[in-house]
């Protein structure tokens, strides 16, 4: 305890004098000290990052007290583009303008800078003329908007012209229309010249499809009783090291109804304010979630970055364009429908630091809300435990590919960078994402706090939201298989056959799903109609065979889901709709040759899902922690991989 009548160690700071001046009070300058101390940051942010000072208002009293000029916009056409100027989107600096034919500055000063600005501007008066002052935010903005046109082009086709074997720009090359287009000459050949080889052939083939990966998930489902090593809490780890600026990426696309929503959840993240860049990432010409935005009273730590219209439309090319602007050394992905859990980002963060060198992303499970609202939904819910909770942690687990969800992935972003980032022209990024990571030497982890989102509820919606996914998988196949050896080198044998299995094999199984049915029936016709000749040994292993691999596919998805699901997750789902479980892979199977026009026609399309809220998101979106119907988040967030 200081002497009566000695400072305190907090007070001896010039800056801490400055805003005790500025007569904020004892209690807010000394927790702002201390968490700037923490955090590696200044007193200034952390009373910005806690809403005691308003930057505009504070920037326009420094440019008063400097005797400068204040700039509360600054128009993008004045700014002076320099190669270099992008590097003020991820770090806060000087921007020179050109107004009337002079050369002006835009600084933001700090306070802990004033007195030697003022000795500056004694000694030289004349620079009062050339400077002017304008908040960071205000000079950030001006930067996206200069740079928008020449960003955009950048982005859009940089990986496409760095990698271009990566990019999915191109549906195939001329090499993989040339072998497709004799595979359909041969194939349709063989069934015209020898219908029953032909037959046998794509029998045998689809067999060994679908057998495979039942084996995959039979394996998932035995390992998933065996738990790995505890690992200690995030928040145990907190304060042994400073934390990371951590850069978090929200989506929007006509998504005014879900933005206060997600912006309550964003803040309700345990991470320092002034330690977080949030941006969320809107089309340009998206004004109503834009304006949906501007009425939330966005902190400092947010931005709102607006894509312009060029390329396609994708969600890629919106998170590649973002992370241009990126300031964290970790960067998080959301969806507007997302409720993560508070303290994902802290858990992300602890298994960055503890875990493998080589670890550049890790997942968050994610748990669906509304699985009560219908049986698609119910499904849903069934479906992404079994991959969330069983399979992808079985993968992780033995360092295998991981094809990404869509959301709630927390990547090095060293990694990002090192692999290309997002490809604007693959439809389903995630997927296309995780296996660049494991060709570059990445791994990929799970994390335990979950994210409860919303599932589709009628099948139209959900078969749109399928038919972009598997069109995006077979998007991710083509550009793999472009080079099957590099492939094959940059994978291991392993590595490869896993890939195959989870994206051909998932692509082939909601294509041919149907057909097992066909061969089914056929042999059984055959048998019925007491031909003469006997139906051979080999079909008729090949149709008890078909039997097994439809029950196992229908009884492996259902146990997945279900060793996956909590207890209060079990009692919520209705029994019965496990039943439907053939009709939701049909569906699956509408939406497989759905994707396959669309590839065909316009690959790029991207089929947006509307985001309604349910009834059992009203309560979340509120802000509570009750998603309703009794499952609170700590359930959620307590869910285990491979439990």
């Amino acid at each position: 305890m200081p002497l009566r009548g000695y400072p305190e160690p907090w007070q001896e700071s010039s800056e801490a004098r400055f805003f005790l001046g500025c007569g904020i009070g004892k209690p807010h300058i000394k927790a702002a000290s201390e968490a700037a101390r923490a955090n590696g940051t200044t007193i200034e942010k952390e009373l910005m990052a806690e809403g005691l000072i308003d930057p505009e208002l504070y920037y326009r009293w420094l440019a008063a007290e400097l005797g400068l000029a204040y700039l509360d916009e600054i128009d993008p056409d004045e700014v002076i583009r320099l190669p270099s100027m992008d590097v003020l989107l991820c770090r806060d600096g000087p921007l020179r303008l050109s107004r009337a034919g002079e050369q002006i500055t835009a600084i933001g000063p700090e306070a802990r800078q004033l007195d030697d600005y003022r000795v500056r501007l004694r000694k030289m008066p004349g620079l009062r003329g050339s400077l002017a002052v304008a908040s960071p935010g205000t000079i950030r903005k001006a930067v996206w908007q200069a740079g928008a046109n020449d960003r955009v082009r950048k982005v859009t086709y940089e990986l496409d012209q760095d990698r271009r074997d990566a990019s999915a720009r191109r549906v195939m090359t001329g090499p993989q229309g040339f072998l497709l287009g004799m595979t359909v000459y041969l194939s349709a050949t063989g069934f015209m010249l020898w219908p029953f080889a032909a037959f046998t052939v794509l029998h045998v083939v689809l067999t060994l499809f679908f057998s495979g990966g039942i084996l995959l998930r039979l394996s998932a489902l035995a390992a998933s009783g065996f738990k790995p090593a505890q690992q200690r809490h995030a928040a145990e780890l907190r304060g042994r090291n400073r934390l990371p600026v951590y850069t978090v990426l929200i989506a929007l696309h006509d998504e005014a109804e879900m933005v206060p929503a997600i912006v309550s959840r964003i803040s309700s993240l345990r991470w320092p304010k002034s330690l977080l860049d949030i941006k969320y990432v809107c089309e340009a010409d998206d004004e109503a979630t834009i304006l949906a935005l501007k009425a939330q009273n966005l902190g400092p730590e947010s931005e709102i970055v607006r894509t312009p219209d060029f390329g396609p439309r994708t969600k890629p090319k919106a998170l590649q364009y973002a992370l241009q602007g990126a300031r964290g050394s970790l960067v998080a992905i959301y969806d507007a429908e997302d409720k993560p859990a508070p303290g994902q980002l802290l858990e992300a963060w602890a298994a960055f630091r503890d875990g493998d060198k080589r670890l550049g992303c890790v997942q968050a499970p994610l748990a669906i809300a509304n699985l009560r609202t219908s049986w698609i939904s119910g499904l849903f819910a069934l479906e992404y435990s079994g991959l969330f909770r069983v399979l992808i942690p079985f993968l992780a687990r033995y360092r295998m590919p991981i094809p990404l969800g869509g959301t709630s992935n927390h990547f090095q972003r060293a990694a990002l960078e090192a692999t290309g980032g997002w490809d604007p022209h693959n439809v389903t990024e995630d997927a296309d994402l995780g296996l660049r990571l494991y060709a570059h030497g990445y791994l990929t982890g799970m994390l335990k706090c979950a994210t409860v989102e919303t599932a589709p509820t009628t099948p139209e919606v959900w078969t749109r939201q399928r038919t972009r996914w598997l069109k995006g998988w077979a998007q991710t196949w083509l550009v793999a298989m472009r080079r099957p050896l590099h492939t094959i080198q940059a994978l291991g044998f392993g590595g490869f056959a896993i890939f195959q299995l989870l994206i051909a094999g998932m692509l082939v199984s909601a294509l041919a799903h149907p057909l097992m049915f066909i061969f089914i029936g056929v042999t059984l016709a055959w048998l019925a109609s007491g031909s003469a000749a006997p139906v051979s040994t080999l079909h008729s292993t090949l149709m008890w065979i078909d039997l097994a691999n439809i029950g196992g596919s229908y009884l492996t998805f259902i146990a997945m889901g279900w060793r996956g699901f909590t207890g209060h997750e079990r009692a919520r789902l209705k029994a019965c709709w496990m039943l439907l479980t053939p009709a939701y892979w049909l569906l699956m199977s509408v939406a497989g040759w759905r994707a396959l026009g669309q590839l065909a026609s316009n690959a790029h399309l991207w089929e947006k899902t509307p985001h309604p809220a349910a009834p059992e998101w009203a309560a979340a979106a509120a802000g509570g922690n009750e998603l309703g119907n009794g499952q609170d988040m700590e359930r959620v967030k307590g869910i285990e991989p491979s439990s």
